[in-house]
Formats: C-alpha cells, sequence, structure tokens
C-alpha cells in the first residue's frame, strides 16, 4: 500500500494574545483585526519555548493519538525557518528527544508557507525509496522570535505553532500529482536580512510586503490550483474542501472568488489560531479530515517566492 497521511496532532506557543491585547499595547484597529485579517487570537512561545519544543510537543501528541511508538519511526523531517540553531539541524534534537532510534533519518526541510505541501512529497517520496514505513512530518515555527513586536505588518497575523503529521502505510488520505514553482525574483518580499552567510551580525526582524504577496496570491495561485487539477484528472466540482495556506481571511476569501469556488467547500480555520506558516494547512486538516471528505485540494504559498499544490484522496479504509 501507499504511504500517505495517517494522523495529525498540533501545538501552539504557551501564550494565548487576544485582539484586545494586541490593541491596548500597539493601538491596532480591532475592527481591521477581526474583518480584514480574520483573527481573533495568536499564539506566543514563551521565553525558553524554541521550535523544537513545539516540534516535540506535537510528535509526542500524535504518536500518542495513533498508538505508534517511537521505536516504529524511521523518518523525522521538520519544515521550519526559525530553526533552533543554525547548526545543527533541529531535526536532530528531535529524533533525540523523542527517543527514536539512531537508524532515523532526519534532516529539516527550510520552507515556509508552502513547506507542507512540499513536505508531504518529500516526505512520502523519500520513505518509499528506502523502505520506511512510518515516519514524522513535522511544521514548526517560532515567529514571534523573529518579529518586531510594533509591526503592525506582521505582529497581528502570526502565530507559533507546530503540527505533525504522521505519514505511514495504514493511510487514510494519499497525495495525489503535485505541481510547484518558485519565483526566487520576490525573495526580498518576505524575509529576514540577518542572521545568514550574507549578514550573519546584523539584527533585524522579519520584514513583509503585503501587497506584493497579495498580488502573488492572486496571480499565480489560481493557475496552480488549475494545474495541479488537470494533473490528477479533476475539476474543481470534484473536490470536496478546498485547504489554502491561512495566510488571512481577505486573502483567502479573495482567492476564492477569484477561482470561482463556492464558500462552504473553503476552509477558514486562522480565526483562534492567525496564521501558522508552514504549520497553517495541517492544523486546517486535522479537523477537516475528521469529517471524511473523499477528495481535499491543499494549496500553500508565500516566502520564496515558493507555491504548492496537490490533491488528497480518502482511502477506503
Amino acid at each position: 500500500m501507499k504511504l500517505g497521511i495517517h494522523a495529525i496532532s498540533h501545538v501552539f506557543g504557551e501564550k494565548r494574545c487576544d485582539n484586545e491585547e494586541l490593541a491596548k499595547q500597539h493601538g491596532f484597529d480591532l475592527g481591521f483585526i477581526r474583518g480584514k485579517l480574520g483573527i481573533e487570537a495568536r499564539y506566543v512561545a514563551g521565553e525558553n519555548q524554541a521550535t523544537s519544543d513545539l516540534a516535540i510537543a506535537a510528535a509526542r501528541k500524535v504518536l500518542e493519538k495513533a498508538g505508534v511508538s517511537p521505536a516504529q519511526i524511521g523518518f523525522v523531517g521538520i519544515v521550519t525557518q526559525t530553526p533552533d540553531y543554525q547548526i545543527p539541524h533541529t531535526a536532530g534534537i528531535v529524533q533525540n528527544a523523542l527517543g527514536l532510534p539512531q537508524e532515523t533519518a532526519a534532516f529539516d526541510i527550510s520552507l515556509g508557507c508552502s513547506g507542507f505541501v512540499y513536505g508531504l512529497s518529500i516526505a512520502t517520496a523519500f520513505m518509499e525509496s528506502a523502505g520506511i514505513d512510518n515516519g514524522l512530518l513535522i511544521t514548526a515555527d517560532a515567529y514571534s522570535k523573529v518579529i518586531d513586536p510594533a509591526d503592525r505588518a506582521t505582529s497581528p497575523l502570526f502565530s507559533d505553532a507546530a503540527a505533525a503529521t504522521l505519514i505511514s502505510k495504514r493511510a487514510v488520505y494519499l497525495p495525489g500529482k503535485a505541481s510547484f514553482g518558485s519565483d526566487g525574483s520576490g525573495a526580498d518580499k518576505l524575509m529576514i536580512p540577518c542572521g545568514g552567510s550574507r549578514k550573519p551580525k546584523s539584527n533585524s526582524p522579519l520584514f513583509m510586503d503585503g501587497r506584493e504577496i497579495f498580488n502573488f496570491m492572486m496571480t499565480r495561485i489560481p493557475a496552480d490550483v488549475k494545474k495541479c487539477l488537470t494533473l490528477n484528472g479533476k475539476s474543481a466540482e470534484d473536490v470536496d474542501r478546498f485547504v489554502f495556506h491561512q495566510a488571512s481571511f481577505f486573502m483567502l476569501d479573495s482567492l476564492r472568488t477569484r477561482i470561482g469556488l463556492p464558500k462552504e467547500k473553503m476552509v477558514y480555520a486562522l480565526r483562534d489560531c492567525g496564521n501558522t506558516v508552514a504549520s497553517s494547512i495541517p492544523i486546517a486538516l486535522e479537523g477537516v479530515l475528521e469529517e471524511w471528505p473523499k477528495t481535499v485540494l491543499i494549496s500553500g504559498f508565500g516566502v520564496g517566492l515558493s507555491w504548492a499544490t496537490n490533491l488528497l484522496i480518502r482511502t477506503e479504509q
């Protein structure tokens, strides 16, 4: 049997910040946050809570949920752009903390909002080629560590979170044929311009050009959705649920209108948690899959600029 999604669990940063608190601290307009962003609360990691801590907690939760022991895991991949350290990779830290076998393959995938869709293809292909039956794909980010709290473009949006997806041959959903894309000319539209080899000693927070990201989404994603549907021999009418990266309510609804999707098929899952970067799709999926829809289209887009779309098909278990 093919590898696919067996179970999903998620966790948030330890502190919850609601709109009233944000407005009181920074003077943000409550009407804008609720109406346009569609967010009531976001979560912030504790002072001593790093990306690996979120990843470990989410992984333990999904293993317990699925009744799988750490000894059965042969792969762990961490999708993150806020790793604990430049060196070593966060996946190694997670492997050790979970008590996974030393034979476990562990590596990081440096992607943001498209990371879950990319990661699902990477994980299943890698595991199939290596003969691994059970693996963990974990999306985890602590954006609060790299955001300026006073930045009106980013602080109302993002949450710290992790989602752990158990990939196994006991899959309840199988991925179809994915479509991918990259446009590095837009790399400066969403970036942390410090801490790497270009500017290793400078210190500046996350920068986001919201207007350009919106324009990119509206230009690229409708065509990519159509491409993915064609690759899988489906039409939009064949899809039961559409789970896009949960960027903001305004962006999601604009995308829905541009593609021409009925509102009842569109998933909005950011009201109580905000934009959780690569974890936004699996967090939304966790709830959607409990409804047992036959087909679910997933599409991530953002930092890179990068995008990816795939179709999940329910198995007949």
